[in-house]
């Protein structure tokens, strides 16, 4: 039994309507029932909130760990600069293992309700995230510009700009379980040589 650990904000988290949900740890459950499927992530947090309790999650010894902030560190308001972004993904992918991380970018969020997360400082932090992925070689999912993709972007977001419909969970099942696959595929050739 593998043991994959969910690692971010509030998107992670399943938060809608005040609360946190199974949305998604369900889902990854429902994929990889053979499993153990940990959920760590917390509303709100930062990477900068994440680097301060990095133990926790090493602690929980995941074999896969699916890192995903950004939704609250694109934000404007207590500013974090994409350099200090980039610094503590690093950080995080470092301790918990190269071999064992998931990258996901931030979200879409709509900068018309939410003006303090623009879309270039998406763009942006986006850009950061997928650098790093190449560059530490960690899978990837470009959460941004697949939900971009979709003609229907809005419906994919609650109406507070920020967390995730149904259908945005869709999505983000569809891309995540192939990216969990390939790094759990990365640990069996690890283990086997």
């Amino acid at each position: 039994m593998k043991r994959i650990v969910l690692f971010g904000d509030s998107i992670m988290a399943g938060y809608h309507d005040g609360m946190i949900s199974g949305e998604l740890t369900n889902r990854i459950k429902k994929a990889f029932p053979d499993d153990k499927i940990i959920n760590i992530s917390v509303p709100g947090y930062k990477t900068t909130n994440a680097v301060s309790v990095l133990n926790h999650c090493v602690k929980l010894k995941p074999d896969v760990c699916v890192i995903g902030f950004g939704a609250n560190d694109i934000s404007t308001a207590d500013e974090i600069k994409p350099g200090k972004f980039a610094s503590n993904l690093s950080n995080i992918i470092e301790e918990i293992g190269y071999n064992k991380s998931v990258l996901v970018s931030p979200p879409y969020t709509n900068w018309r309700v939410n003006p303090d997360r623009p879309w270039t400082r998406q763009l942006q932090f986006e850009l950061v995230t997928e650098h790093l992925s190449k560059q530490l070689q960690v899978p990837y999912v470009d959460l941004l510009h697949k939900m971009t993709e979709d003609p229907k972007v809005d419906s994919l977001i609650r109406p507070d700009g920020v967390h995730f419909t149904k259908r945005g969970y869709d999505l983000l099942e569809q891309e995540i379980v192939p990216k969990i696959q390939e790094a759990l595929v990365k640990q069996n050739a690890l283990v086997s040589n």
